[in-house]
């Protein structure tokens, strides 16, 4: 169940937003205070994490309202200043000890008349060529992305065929690196992207079996109407 810590100054100038999922005496973490600390799916103290950040020179846009729905905790970033509004909705699909497998749904919109704002989803480690050679008998039309981490760990995003033709991907040997949304934004319009990330800690790792059936499984769960 999701734990959440919700600390800031009287002017929401300096705010600290974590969501924590707990399994046993372990937990899996979200910083999600937006801003200029950004969004941090992970272990936000380790190199198992992944970073959210807005593409440009502005920052995210800061949380606002946040509230727990089930096994689903989400968060508005309202447009005050900035291009757009952001809306998260970060459900469990999955947890254990060593694994957490997230789904993420992203929903941008705007009110100005000429946008094409991006957000970029990045980790650090070495490409995990073991998730590429899984990835050619995946279910059709799922994008699957790979690292490990310094000191163990893996995390994997997948993509699925409503998404992936539409993210730029941009990762290195040393990186994971994707920009999601990045086409012109109609005033009024939503757009939404939901990967599924999987962060796992134990020795065996992810095993081709159960990478093509979370492909499956991603693929006949239906995009949440609301973010």
């Amino acid at each position: 169940m999701w734990q959440i810590q919700d600390n800031c100054d009287p002017e929401m100038t300096n705010r600290t937003l974590l969501g924590c999922w707990e399994v046993g005496d372990d937990s899996w973490t979200c910083a999600a205070a937006g801003g200029e600390a950004g969004i941090r799916l992970g272990d936000p103290d380790s190199p198992l994490c992944l970073s959210v950040a807005n593409v440009g020179n502005d920052a995210l846009p800061v949380a606002s309202e946040q509230y727990v729905r089930g096994d689903a905790w989400k968060i508005h970033f309202p447009q005050t200043s900035g291009q757009y509004s952001l809306r998260l909705s970060l459900r469990v699909v999955a947890a254990s000890t060593t694994r957490m497998v997230w789904e993420p749904t992203f929903s941008i919109q705007t009110s100005l008349l000429d946008t094409a704002p991006s957000l970029e989803l990045t980790a650090f480690g070495h490409a995990d060529m073991r998730v590429a050679a899984t990835a050619t008998h995946a279910a059709p039309g799922v994008s699957m992305s790979g690292i490990t981490v310094p000191g163990g760990g893996q995390m994997i995003m997948l993509l699925g065929p409503h998404d992936a033709p539409f993210v730029k991907q941009r990762s290195s040997r040393n990186r994971l690196d994707l920009r999601i949304f990045g086409e012109f934004l109609e005033k009024g319009v939503i757009r939404k992207t939901r990967p599924w990330v999987i962060f796992d800690r134990s020795e065996a790792g992810v095993s081709a079996e159960e990478l093509t059936n979370y492909c499956q499984q991603m693929n006949d769960t239906p995009l949440p109407l609301t973010a």
